[in-house]
């Protein structure tokens, strides 16, 4: 063998084995296939572990004949594809593990000719960190980051999911403005700390008092939200209906707050305040209203059942 030859050679071997290594400590799940049969050649340590079969169970299988990739009717249609286009992406792909779990990955392939050989190698990412990542950027963006609650932007969504459905229906629905009586007053008394505590119980309470179906939005500062869909055909017993939930709802924001507030550096402080809720009810449903009017109605109630003396509820309709 001559030296140019030789060089060739270890050049070679150095490429194969820089290769090996990659291939052996990637984080990135790779699995290697026949672009004529869709057997699978070989797969790294790292697939292996992320979707738990063994290196044995992979080779020589084609690849809808392998636990993540079997009994899916995409998998023949996502070879065909690979086959067609040498490159195949998908931003979002689950497989499940051989323990049952569902694992979301980012699949994208390429195709590539080894010693007259044409292979597919496709890579695998798990996305399940990014995944959760965008879940609470998701979350945050739809609900108050105090109590957790949906914010005005998925209030607006689910109003209009009720409305649209109770003219389907033709169920009337209800949508509750609630004000706290004197909320200033804790705040001044014994801190933010307190007001911000004394919302997340009100919040609570809130909850308690209604549907799982049914939302209960924080609309800002001290005022909250609660709209309930699927009461009556008739409009008399779904407002008798609307009352009673509020009546629940007034009794329950009364009981006094015992709050337990941590101050950095001092031992915890135990508070109680006496709370009430002013509450504006506006049924909706058969009569055309925006959003915004709906809303005002239930404001302006509200507003009217402050003015004549707090913890009081007021019911507003378009008749009136």
């Amino acid at each position: 063998m001559d030296a140019t030859s030789d060089r060739a050679l270890k050049a070679l071997r150095v490429s194969e084995s820089r290769y090996r290594r990659l291939f052996e400590t990637a984080r990135d799940g790779i699995l290697l296939l026949n672009f004529d049969s869709a057997q699978i050649e070989d797969v790294n340590p790292y697939l292996v572990e992320l979707l738990g079969y063994s290196h044995a169970e992979f080779l020589g299988k084609k690849l809808w004949e392998v636990g993540p990739f079997a009994d899916r009717a995409e998998t023949k249609e996502m070879f065909v594809e690979l086959q067609t286009h040498g490159y195949v992406r998908y931003d979002d792909l689950p497989l499940k593990t051989k323990a049952g779990a569902i694992v979301p990955v980012e699949f994208v392939s390429n195709s590539y000719d080894c010693e007259g050989v044409k292979i597919i190698q496709c890579n695998i990412r798990n996305i399940s960190e990014r995944k959760q990542m965008e879940d609470q950027m998701r979350h945050m963006a739809f609900h108050d980051t105090l109590t957790k609650l949906p914010n005005r932007r998925l209030l607006g969504d689910r109003l209009s999911q009720a409305m649209a459905s109770s003219k389907r229906s033709g169920r009337y629905g209800v949508l509750m403005f609630l004000d706290l009586d004197d909320f200033k007053r804790v705040n001044d008394a014994d801190g933010h700390a307190a007001g911000d505590l004394l919302l997340i119980e009100a919040a609570d309470r809130l909850r308690s008092c209604v549907r799982g179906m049914d939302t209960v939005a924080r609309f800002g500062g001290d005022e909250f939200v609660v709209l309930i869909g699927d009461l009556d055909t008739d409009k008399a017993r779904s407002r008798s209906q609307a009352e009673i939930v509020a009546r629940k709802i007034r009794a329950a924001l009364a009981a006094p707050y015992v709050l337990k507030i941590r101050h950095e550096g001092k031992a915890e402080t135990t508070v109680e305040h006496q709370c009430t809720a002013s509450i504006g009810v506006a049924l909706f449903g058969k009569h055309e209203a925006s959003q915004d009017n709906i809303l005002k109605w239930a404001d302006t109630a509200m507003y009217r059942a402050k003015k004549e003396g707090c913890n009081l509820i007021r019911v507003h309709d378009p008749a009136d």
